[in-house]
């Protein structure tokens, strides 16, 4: 490569991050972290200055050398070098953006805490309302009562992951919402394109924004509920159904505090702690300190993440534990609860053969979970087994 003719460069991003600058395309989402220095001296050359023109102000500002032509190289391997045959990427249209700035305007996040207040104050003065597994069961239909906590909890997870899309489009970000499939389970998908083109203390609005409906959501289910009680205290089926769907929107908003995985508030905590890959480089240090226990050699190179997320890692595998041990409380305190529930109603209902529909509304239950369990367990088997196969460079 020329050192005397500019360079063509994708579209680039340059983000003050601590110390460091965070470098990167928003059209593919690559991003890598550069000292102040060179990102200066790469910001120049987007300008339109050529390499040796670079070279010769970084020595002048900086009163060193830099090896222009290694640098370019790992530019090139970056993929912020473009091609002679690939065309200038055209910031993406963002749409949707003005009603996104609506929803997450003050005057409404101080609506949506007005609402979540009214319905900690309703709990406050009717305490048989707070959520609890037992509501889930609003019917003694097992039928219904899946229909309701699987299928019906699809548009609410879908607008958990509209609020992240919808979030990242205040700020002008191209985020999309998507639909894909683990096993044989539809489910929502979020791409939070560009999300590391803004300040760090943009970003967190965009993490909890899922949550923040969520609450909403809950808040909104329970407050009706209250206003369908008859004055005796009775619970209408419509109450009760509306209880049963909120209840595990908040065993959702528990499951983002399992800190071992890369949840919503895992984004935060990272972003919190100036971290890009806090996770990755957590269960790599781990990974080769276990190995070294036993006697083996590290197997991962440390090298590939920054000074911050490796010290870090050192003393946030223990936070990995927070998560732990909210899923520990939740099986208690929920999933058992549940099972015990659901496994009562099922001998009631198959005990009653010959009573009609409680037999076979449990009868058809039984049924259709044990086929999904029993298909469950043949796409593990049979992914394991593909992945034998082509470990050991066998066809499938």
């Amino acid at each position: 490569m020329l050192l005397d003719s500019p360079v063509s460069f994708h579209r680039l991003s340059f983000v003050p991050d601590g110390e460091d600058v965070l470098v990167g395309r928003p059209d593919t989402d690559d991003f890598a972290v550069l000292p102040p220095d060179g990102a200066a001296a790469l910001r120049r050359m987007t300008e339109g200055h050529t390499p040796a023109q670079a070279a010769a102000w970084y020595a002048e500002h900086y009163g060193e050398q830099l090896d222009m032509a290694d640098f370019l190289d790992t530019l090139g391997e970056l993929g912020f070098v473009r091609g002679a045959d690939e065309a200038q990427e055209v910031a993406p249209e963002v749409r949707f953006q003005r009603l996104a700035q609506v929803l997450f305007s003050r005057p409404a996040l101080c609506c949506y805490g007005l609402l979540v207040a009214a319905w900690l104050a309703v709990i406050a003065t009717t305490p048989d309302l707070a959520p609890h597994p037992g509501q889930v069961f609003y019917t003694d239909s097992l039928l219904l009562v899946q229909l309701v906590v699987v299928f019906g909890q699809l548009p609410f997870v879908g607008l958990h992951e509209a609020f992240h899309v919808l979030a990242g489009r205040r700020l002008g970000l191209p985020s999309e919402l998507g639909m894909g499939t683990r096993l044989y389970i539809v489910v929502f998908e979020t791409r939070m394109n560009g999300l590391l083109t803004v300040e760090r203390r943009k970003r967190y609005l965009p993490f909890l924004a899922g949550m923040l409906v969520d609450l909403v959501v809950v808040s909104a289910l329970g407050l009706v509920a209250f206003a369908l009680r008859a004055s005796d205290g009775a619970e209408p089926v419509a109450g009760r159904l509306l209880l049963a769907m909120a209840f595990p929107i908040l065993i959702r908003c528990g499951y983002q505090l399992f800190l071992f995985l890369e949840t919503d508030v895992y984004y935060v905590f990272a972003t919190a702690l100036g971290c890009h890959d806090l996770h990755a480089a957590t269960r790599a240090l781990v990974l080769n300190r276990l190995r070294r226990v036993i006697g083996r050699p590290a197997r991962v190179d440390l090298s590939q993440w920054t000074e911050r997320d490796l010290a870090v890692a050192r003393w946030y595998a223990p936070f990995f534990t927070v998560g732990v041990a909210v899923l520990l409380a939740m099986a208690p305190l929920v999933f058992v609860p549940l099972f015990v529930q659901t496994v009562r109603l099922l001998a009631d209902g198959i005990s009653s053969a010959g009573s009609g529909l409680p037999f076979w509304d449990s009868l058809v239950f039984a049924a259709l979970n044990i086929v999904q369990i029993a298909f469950w367990a043949w796409l593990t088997v049979r992914v394991h087994l593909r992945r034998r196969r082509t470990s050991r460079g066998v066809p499938s």
